[in-house]
Formats: C-alpha cells, structure tokens, sequence
C-alpha cells in the first residue's frame, strides 16, 4: 500500500466519522448510547486515543526509539479500559479538539512516510515496536488501528442521533 492510498483512506474513513458525529445533536454528546455506559465524547477520545498512539510510535521509530505501549504489551482490552476511564471525565469539547490536532498530526506523521517504510520497517519505520506489528507491515496496522477502526464506531454514532 503506498502512502498516498493509505492518506486516502485515513482521510475517507474520518470524514465518515466526521461527518456522522456533526449529526450528533450537542446535548446528546454525553448521554450514554443505547445498551452502553459510553458516550460519542467517549467514542471520540477513544478513536483519537488509537490515533496518538499510531503518531508517537511513528515520532519515536523515526528518533530511533522503540515504544512500549500498554496496547501492545497487556493487549488492546488493558488499553480501552484505561482509555475509556480517561474519556469519563473529559469535557466534550476538549475531545472534539483533541481528536482534530492528533487527526492532523496523524495525517502528518503518515504523510512524512516512504511507501517502502509503509510496506516493511525499515527507514523511520525501523524501531517500530515488533509487539505491535505482530508480522505485519507498518500500513497494516496503521489500517487496523485508524482507518479500519473508525467504522467499528459508525452505529454508535449514527444512534446517537435520536438521543
């Protein structure tokens, strides 16, 4: 996959998202959602969450470091658990603006990437953390974790408009 078509479908798949979350009536951003104890201010810190982990592990592989993330080593269930009690107390429109800057540092940080250092690590892609990957190429699990993650998200969203 080459850098550009994973900028494409970075890019499509959030303005899906987007675009279903400025359907959201503002009062209904904190109301739990049908057969959930979460929120859409939940579901956005927790798909920005994803979004900043894929953007420090791409700053700190191109410094030459190798994070260690709690989603990478406890597995992904630690992560949202954690995540999901950071969302609980964070103010709506503090997720809304969050989710926008690591939106746009994750379109940079991808966008600063060779096609080659997308399809193996290698490059700025070298220190990536190998628990991460698990075998797969850099843009795999940039996919898995932002762009294919995004959809998991689109009923939540789309109940959210008849609260």
């Amino acid at each position: 996959m080459t850098c550009d078509e994973v900028l494409a479908r970075l890019a499509s798949s959030r303005a899906a998202f987007d675009e279903k979350l400025a359907s959201v009536p503002r009062e209904a951003l904190t109301l739990p959602l049908p057969g959930s104890t979460h929120s859409v201010k939940d579901i956005v810190f927790h798909v920005s969450a994803y979004d900043d982990l894929v953007v420090l592990r791409l700053i700190a592989s191109r410094g030459g470091v190798t994070t260690e993330f709690d989603r990478d080593r406890e597995g992904y269930e630690v992560f949202n658990e954690r995540v999901w009690g950071e969302a609980a107390v964070i103010e709506p429109d503090d997720a809304l603006a969050r989710a926008a800057e690591v939106f746009a540092a994750l379109l940079h940080e991808v966008g600063r990437l060779s096609d080659g250092e997308l399809e193996t690590p290698s490059g700025a892609t070298a220190a990536l953390d190998p628990a991460w990957l698990a075998g797969q190429a850099p843009w795999e699990l940039i996919a898995i974790d932002c762009y294919d993650h995004y959809p998991m998200h689109y009923a939540a969203l789309d109940a959210a408009k008849d609260l």
